[in-house]
């Protein structure tokens, strides 16, 4: 019986229809100095030339999946990490890319001085019209920050949402895991069951310095096409196993407090853009099984003023003020290695050309 040694890291990348985007987070990984690697690339049944855009590449270290239909995304992301051989899963976005050559062997060297369950590479964003970098709802840090193992669950769970859990590109875990953790069927994190085990039980780590790059790309949702997030499944939201997941690690009055926070981040603070999504029906059906799951929050007036922004200003205006405000926002946003990665952008694009 032959024996196939199993590589450090697997990159696993769910896919669908980007494969330009694809096509430069692939150059960018095969440029990494640290080579015990897979990548495991899972397409969604896209539409594009991503098998061809793959294959292009002639590498053995990448592992090209398709599935026969396309599937919901977490479903999609679950299947990808099932394919993972590695002993550590690197979970990497399609569209989002590592400017540096040396981001594997440093994480590498974290996990094997500090034996980590799970790690957190730190991000920074790259504006729609590719000439801006600026650091957007991700939490800053100076150095390395550690959990030791068996912190309690509350302090564990707290870690890991400072992480930014629910960004996938740059979360690595160990891949040595009991059958009944799994990814759940949750939006925005079907990993969290696995994060919680992993950091509970081996530690955690967020690498301070920004390692990766998020590509903000903006993909229409097709008429009478659900939402991956802001839709309503027999009246019970996409991210409702997230919060079942929290529920049965947390104590019950910090239970009440993060879920009252997630809420305001994942929904509220986001109805004109759930506006501009799903319109005004489904928004107002959101608002009113958010409200059914946290009722303190009939009492926090920034519900009702986001709610009624969303409701009264048509989808055009919210639209352009969207795109106003971000626009603003990475002009006067200031992102720490900002010069660095920069100039770092500009030579891979010379190498990538």
């Amino acid at each position: 019986m032959i024996m196939t040694r199993k590589p450090f890291f697997s990159i696993v990348i769910p896919t669908y229809n980007r494969s330009a985007d694809l096509r430069f987070a692939l150059f960018c990984i095969l440029r990494q100095s640290f080579s015990d690697y897979e990548i495991v690339v899972s397409d969604n049944c896209s539409t594009d030339d991503t098998e061809d855009v793959v294959k292009k590449f002639h590498n053995k270290k990448i592992c090209y999946f398709r599935n026969p239909e396309n599937l919901l995304i977490d479903l999609s992301q679950r299947k990808a990490v099932e394919r993972a051989k590695g002993t550590y899963v690197f979970l990497h976005g399609d569209d989002d890319f590592l400017p540096y050559s040396n981001t594997l062997e440093i994480v590498y060297k974290e996990i094997v001085e500090h034996t980590l369950g799970y790690v957190r590479i730190n991000y920074l964003s790259l504006s729609l019209d590719k000439k801006r970098i600026f650091s957007f709802g991700t939490k800053q840090f100076i150095n390395n920050e550690y959990l030791p193992t068996h912190a309690t669950n509350d302090r564990v769970i707290s870690f890991i949402i400072d992480s930014s859990h629910c960004f996938i590109t740059g979360i690595v875990f160990k891949n040595v895991l009991p059958r009944h953790i799994r990814m759940i069927n949750a939006d925005p994190c079907p990993w969290i069951d696995i994060l919680f085990y992993v950091t509970k039980n081996f530690g955690a780590c967020i690498i301070a310095q920004p390692h990766v790059v998020a590509s903000w790309s903006r993909r229409e949702i097709a008429p009478n096409v659900e939402h991956h997030l802001f839709t309503l499944a027999s009246g019970t939201l996409k991210s409702q196993n997230y919060f079942n997941a929290l529920s049965r690690i947390l104590s019950k009055q910090a239970y009440k407090k993060i879920l009252h926070n997630q809420l305001m981040g994942i929904y509220v603070l986001l109805f004109p853009i759930i506006k501009i999504n799903v319109g005004n029906r489904l928004t107002l059906q959101i608002a009113s099984r958010i409200r059914s799951l946290d009722p303190t929050m009939s009492r926090d007036l920034r519900y009702w003023l986001y709610l009624f922004i969303s409701l009264v200003f048509p989808r055009s205006l919210l639209r352009a003020a969207r795109d106003m405000y971000l626009y603003m926002y990475t002009l006067v946003s200031k992102a720490e290695h900002n010069d660095e990665i920069v100039k770092t952008l500009k030579g891979l694009e010379r190498e990538y050309e």
